[in-house]
């Protein structure tokens, strides 16, 4: 590194891309590819030095390469952990404490990118994501790590010769460069977080520590500048809506090698500049403490602060506690200790790991016992006033929810809730046949009065599958049958949609079988559900609103040609704080979990009318079944309302069936029965 300054340099500038990604500083939203700079550097370093030590020894020890990994990563990787871990047990909701849990224990098993991957996490996402994301990258350079220096080790052993390194190398790296352009392509979700798409990036470094290029001078100063310059557009032209990492990733992984081919220039100059050697000292500290600040810390400062403020703040707060970190840490167990030094320093392996299942423990137990208090507490605060208590009426639920609304702003406490079972409340426990993300079609499944012959298909996305409750009960009361052909985030209507960061595919195939089966079982009625101005991408020249109408006109006058009664439902509020966090937030009560009337669903609902003239098809407003003077209560008596932040818990579909049937009435040319 002393023979390198302008390295520590490049690690600076890779990691203020990524914190100014995350902070959201205008045009910098390709920030996230300062990652792909740290996996180009890593595989540089490494596999430079494991190629050093075999020349010296003929060797190479794979356990003193562990404990030297275990010296440079664990400690402060696993303070980060630990502090996290306490934060939220202490100010959190035990929802996200529960799942702080489970996700430090996979990231403390360098797995966090396993983790993410398999539970379908959108790194783009804008929803409140993990405290432990960024750990993702770590997975992906242990993993790598777990191979790599094994297979330098042989060569070594074997007295490979350098083209025989470099043929291994090359070919390990075009293996993996081929599968994350298949995988991209196929699962855009899992390949951002997937250890064999991302290994060419490592490999792209460790391929130019073993070529070991010697530079003509002035061809180093092309190469500095080329590389710099490709970097920072880089950063400023890829967003969410780039495909990643497949061939976008060559960009910055090649801008990366530039950079580190160049020993000489002027950018390699002004890379040793002293700040920003100072800043690449600290870059792992910076990357670790910088993104649970962000997302747990903005929701604490004042909220008349701006954005701009906030994050100003905590990104002030992230560079002195990194700095402490470093130096107290970081440096204190790569120096210090004698005790940890050499092939001791294995033991940090299992030691940091058993301190980070035994914080997760503390800390779901710790807030366990607050929610258990509350729980107490408003028993028995529902016991001194059971006037409080409302009783949902099945002949008036507008009634009812107004009740809860006043209920709320009298004070009245969260009931007691089970977590674990309201997590289960959703329709797709009890009506499991519908397209998941990964598929196109579903297996027909009969629900409603399963002997009646009128028939009801329900279709549409999430928003249409959390009405099949109330559609199963009134069709068993009205006697018809109902058949749902919903997809997973897929909007009913033609427009056109991303997944993540990535076109929506699969939902374009669903469109087309779904349509071929309505034609083919010639419904009485559909109904059509949806979640609005989701994920929707304009078309050329149309505006997203403009590009709705056109989707919602095209899709339902198809769908009246084949029956001429189509009922469009609209679309619900979306809450501002999802419902398990405020269900299990230290000093919630109903009245903080009242949720405005508003959102992209409500906005929607216009413009889905306005798509609907002239079709024949009739529009139905379920707002008043979840709300009521301007707000939406979380809780009506003993029911949840939502189970997250935009779709009803499958009770509260039942309890509502009755105002759904009356709003919705005829279906299938029957009528409520009276």
């Amino acid at each position: 590194m002393n023979r390198r300054r302008d390295i520590q340099g490049l690690r600076a500038i890779a990691v203020g891309l990524v914190v100014a990604a995350h902070a959201g500083v205008p045009g910098l939203q390709g920030g996230f590819i300062g990652v792909d700079v740290f996996f180009v550097i890593s595989g540089f370093l490494i596999t430079g030095m494991l190629l050093s030590e075999g020349r010296r020894t003929e060797r190479i020890s794979l356990k003193d390469f562990y404990a030297r990994r275990a010296r440079r990563i664990l400690p402060a990787a696993t303070l980060v952990l630990v502090v996290t871990l306490a934060y939220v047990s202490f100010v959190g909701s035990v929802a996200r404490t529960h799942q702080a849990r489970g996700d430090a224990l996979w990231s403390a098993g360098f797995l966090a990118n396993v983790h993410f991957a398999r539970t379908g996490a959108d790194y783009f996402s804008t929803d409140l994501p993990s405290a432990f994301q960024h750990y993702w990258s770590l997975g992906v350079e242990e993993q790598f790590y777990l191979l790599w220096p094994l297979v330098i080790a042989l060569l070594v052993r074997g007295r490979a010769r350098r083209g025989i390194v470099l043929a291994v190398t090359g070919t390990l790296v075009l293996a993996s460069f081929a599968w994350s352009l298949r995988v991209t392509d196929l699962d855009p979700s899992g390949a951002y977080f997937s250890t064999p798409a991302r290994g060419y990036e490592l490999g792209g470094g460790a391929l130019l520590a073993v070529l070991a290029p010697r530079v003509p001078r002035t061809a180093q100063w092309l190469l500095g500048i080329t590389g710099a310059v490709v970097l920072g557009w880089d950063a400023v032209v890829v967003d969410a809506d780039t495909a990643f990492p497949g061939w976008q990733a060559v960009i910055p992984v090649a801008a990366t090698m530039a950079l580190l081919a160049a020993r000489r220039g002027p950018v390699a100059t002004a890379l040793s500049w002293a700040p920003l050697r100072r800043l690449g000292d600290i870059s792992f500290s910076v990357y670790l403490w910088h993104w649970p600040l962000l997302v747990l810390g903005e929701s604490r400062l004042p909220k008349e602060w701006s954005h701009a403020e906030r994050v100003s703040l905590l990104l002030a707060l992230t560079l002195v506690v990194s700095v402490l970190s470093y130096l107290l840490v970081e440096r204190t167990f790569q120096r210090g200790l004698p005790a940890l030094h050499g092939p001791r320093a294995l033991v940090l392996w299992p030691a940091t790991l058993s301190l980070v299942v035994g914080s997760a423990i503390v800390a779901t137990s710790h807030a366990d016992a607050v929610m258990a208090r509350e729980r107490g507490d408003s028993d028995r605060w529902f016991a001194a006033h059971p006037e409080a208590k409302v009783e949902p009426e099945p002949a008036s639920i507008p009634d009812t929810v107004a009740q809860a609304v006043a209920v709320a702003r009298g004070g009245a406490p969260l009931p007691a809730v089970d977590l674990d079972a309201q997590a289960k409340d959703v329709w797709r426990t009890d009506f499991p046949c519908y397209a998941d993300f990964d598929t196109s079609t579903t297996r027909l499944c009969t629900f409603g009065d399963k002997t009646a012959d009128p028939l009801v298909v329900v279709y549409g996305d999430s928003h249409a599958g959390m009405w099949l409750p109330a559609l199963d009960a009134i069709g068993k009361t009205q006697h018809f049958r109902v058949v749902p052909l919903v997809k997973s985030s897929c909007t009913p209507f033609d427009v056109p949609q991303s997944l993540g960061s990535h076109d929506y595919k699969g939902c374009v195939a669903f469109h087309s079988w779904a349509a071929a089966q309505i034609a083919r079982l010639k419904p009485d009625t559909v109904v059509i559900g949806y979640r609005g101005l989701y994920q929707t991408r304009t078309r050329a020249g149309m505006s997203k609103e403009r590009t709705w109408q056109a989707g919602v006109a095209s899709t339902v006058g198809r769908l009246t040609a084949i029956t001429p009664d189509v009922v469009v439902l609209g679309d619900i509020p979306q809450r501002t704080l999802p419902a398990p966090e405020c269900l299990s937030t230290p000093g919630a009560d109903q009245a903080t979990c009242l949720s405005p009337v508003g959102g992209d669903g409500i906005v929607s609902n216009r413009f889905t009318v306005q798509g609907m003239a002239g079709t024949g098809a009739r529009f139905v407003d379920p707002r008043s079944l979840v709300c009521s003077a301007g707000v939406c209560p979380l809780v009506v008596g003993d029911d949840v309302v939502f189970y997250d932040d935009d779709h009803i818990t499958a009770s509260w579909s039942r309890v509502v069936a009755p105002g759904l049937a009356a709003l919705t009435a005829p279906l299938a040319g029957t009528r409520p029965a009276t």
